[in-house]
């Protein structure tokens, strides 16, 4: 063949059968059901807190949408991009006082303090990410527990903002133009602040969820996911993995900051105590239990993880073996206060052993199984049509 000649063309080769497509846990909405249910869900958000008179119920379903916010943000960093920080619980923190001073002692409306509180926690995490993320495996993670104590540190001595150890109280404007989530009035009836602002904290979380999703089908998000898997290869492939993972942490302190600030809005107090080692594990394992790297994952990590300990504090007098006091009775069963500690052990040895992608996975594969088995039962109940043999008109054959 010439150098001046070209190669023919290869035509592909069709094989009868359609090339097999991979199933995309990050996906918010896979199929037509999916997408009628979070339409749904977004009903759900409006109506439920209208609807539901338990202000015990209302407060938990809002704390569990703030824990599922952080932990959506740890999510990117440590199920896309496979980086392991405890120290999700400083920005969390930081967006709090944000707020406090924003909202708080500025008094500024809902739409200046509330993203501010989210450009806050990315602030702090643009600092700290270029020195955290250039260690790895354990030693990642002893950076992180110092970061945790620099950050209490840094929190008591603070008390004209923090208030120090004893916290600081506020009450941030919750008005979005028109709406008032803090005087909510629907059809003459005026609602709590409770009620108006879990319908605040579960928008922004929808708002987020739909964000990190289509984020997750960007350049960027392809890149994390290449340095999650095999960061060598994904520089000689052109990428810059320092670079991604920076952006990833900041992401991941941006959006705890913004929980912060719901969290704050909530209960009106915060202080320096809550912020500590013990809500790093927590969101730590939030993700982990919920499933890395899924879009569900963060909402149904926190859902179990959050709200189990809540409720056995709550109904403690009606469970077995469960006491606030077992010194002075004698009796042997679980003290109410390590019940959070037993929930998250057993829910960390049960997912690592049996379904390490997480409780969304198993949800999901048990929903799909329904739907098969609802489809199939529908099939089976339809009549069957038999063709009659045709009668011979008339004389012999």
């Amino acid at each position: 063949m010439a150098l001046t000649e070209t190669a023919p063309r290869l035509r592909p080769v069709r094989t009868g059968q359609p090339p097999a497509r991979r199933r995309d846990d990050s996906r918010l909405c896979r199929t037509r059901t999916q997408r009628i249910l979070l339409a749904v869900a977004f009903v759900a958000i409006v109506a439920f807190p209208l609807s539901v008179e338990s202000a015990f119920l209302i407060s938990l379903t809002g704390t569990i949408g703030i824990f599922a916010l952080a932990a959506l943000g740890l999510n990117i960093l440590s199920g896309y991009a496979g980086q392991i920080s405890l120290a999700q619980s400083i920005f969390v923190g930081i967006g709090a006082f944000a707020g406090v001073a924003l909202g708080g002692l500025a008094e500024l409306p809902l739409l200046v303090w509330l993203p501010g509180t989210f450009v806050a926690g990315g602030l702090a995490a643009a600092l700290v990410a270029p020195l955290t993320l250039r260690l790895k495996g354990v030693f990642q993670i002893v950076l992180s527990l110092a970061l945790i104590f620099v950050g209490h540190y840094a929190f008591i001595n603070l008390p004209a903002l923090t208030g120090g150890n004893g916290g600081i109280s506020a009450t941030p404007s919750l008005s979005l133009g028109f709406i008032d989530f803090g005087e909510l009035t629907v059809a003459g009836m005026r609602y709590s602040y409770e009620q108006g602002l879990f319908i605040l904290i579960w928008l922004v979380l929808a708002a987020s969820m739909i964000a990190v999703v289509n984020m997750h089908r960007t350049r960027f998000g392809r890149a994390l996911v290449a340095v999650r898997e095999a960061e060598t290869a994904a520089e000689i492939a052109g990428i810059n993995a320092a670079r991604v993972k920076v952006q990833a942490f900041v992401l991941a302190g941006a959006f705890a900051g913004l929980a912060g600030g719901l969290l704050m809005a909530q209960l009106r107090y915060v202080q320096a105590e809550q912020f500590g080692i013990n809500m790093g594990l927590e969101l730590l394992i939030i993700v982990v239990v919920g499933g890395l790297g899924t879009t569900w994952g963060p909402v149904v990590g926190a859902a179990v993880i959050s709200s189990i300990p809540v409720l056995a504090t709550q109904y403690a007098e009606h469970i077995p073996f469960l006491q606030a006091d077992f010194s002075q009775s004698g009796e042997i069963g679980i003290p109410v206060g390590q019940v959070g500690l037993l929930i998250y052990g057993l829910a960390l040895v049960l997912v690592m052993v049996f379904e390490p992608r997480g409780l969304s996975h198993i949800f999901g594969a048990g929903g799909r199984s329904l739907l098969r088995l609802a489809r199939r039962a529908r099939t089976t109940s339809e009549p069957v049509l038999v063709p009659q043999p045709h009668a011979h008109l008339g004389g012999k054959a």
